[in-house]
């Protein structure tokens, strides 16, 4: 047992807080062996002190894995970051939803390659004909809409990925350069004549691909998706 004689204080204690507190009537406190100081256990854990000193463990930031892209951590507003991407890039505009919206509409527009920005939706319209007859990359966007309308219309290879991606070969000759989809869910519509030329190629979660069209998907279909939608090889 250690004993720890309190100062002389030229106090009086009443007998019931002097037991109330440990106190021997001779002015000792007694304390087991096993006890702890507080000063000891300031010492011992020193994390509750930095708990008490206003900088709250809560307040500070998780931490970052260092494997991770600081630009894929955290998500994108869209609707915030469109026009420096879109519209300031002279790509198209910005629907209210963030969408980078990229309208061909006259004949024998946009002939050059088109590259949808990073980490917002795109949506590609090749309403002209003839229009759209270079690559269509859409493979950085968060998900993708591709609407080949005008006769003639893309002609180039396209390619997307993300979360979505949807392509329309709306009217006869359209889509006929290769077609690879890499998004999680695969929507390719070859319905018109003479519609998907080329190879089309699924590789995402679901691929859906129709081939209603006359001499519509020549070049073939393969799929490696997780679901693929009707009978079709895999790809090699």
């Amino acid at each position: 047992m250690r004993r720890l004689t309190l100062p002389r204080l030229g106090l009086l204690l009443l007998p019931s807080i002097a037991a109330a507190c440990g106190l021997s009537r001779t002015g000792t406190f007694v304390m087991d062996d096993n006890a702890v100081l507080p000063s000891e256990a300031a010492e011992a854990n020193p994390v509750d002190d930095a708990r008490t000193s206003g900088n709250d463990a809560s307040d500070a930031p998780p931490p970052v894995d260092a494997g991770v892209d600081a630009h894929d951590a955290r998500t994108i507003d869209a609707a915030e970051v469109c026009p420096s991407l879109c519209v300031e890039a002279g790509l198209g505009t910005c629907d209210p939803a963030g969408t980078c919206m990229v309208a061909c509409v006259a004949a024998g527009t946009c002939t050059g390659p088109l590259a949808c920005p990073a980490g917002i939706p795109c949506a590609v319209t090749c309403t002209g004909a003839g229009a759209c007859t270079a690559a269509i990359d859409c493979t950085r966007a968060s998900s993708c809409v591709i609407d080949c309308v005008g006769a003639g219309a893309c002609t180039g290879p396209i390619a997307c990925s993300g979360s979505s991606c949807n392509v329309g070969c709306n009217a006869a000759g359209t889509c006929t350069g290769t077609v690879d989809c890499d998004a999680a869910s695969c929507d390719i519509r070859c319905e018109q004549p003479d519609t998907c030329a080329e190879r089309i190629a699924c590789f995402g979660k679901t691929c859906a691909v129709d081939c209603s069209g006359a001499r519509s998907c020549a070049g073939g279909v393969c799929c490696d998706a997780g679901t693929c939608v009707g009978a079709v090889p895999a790809c090699k």
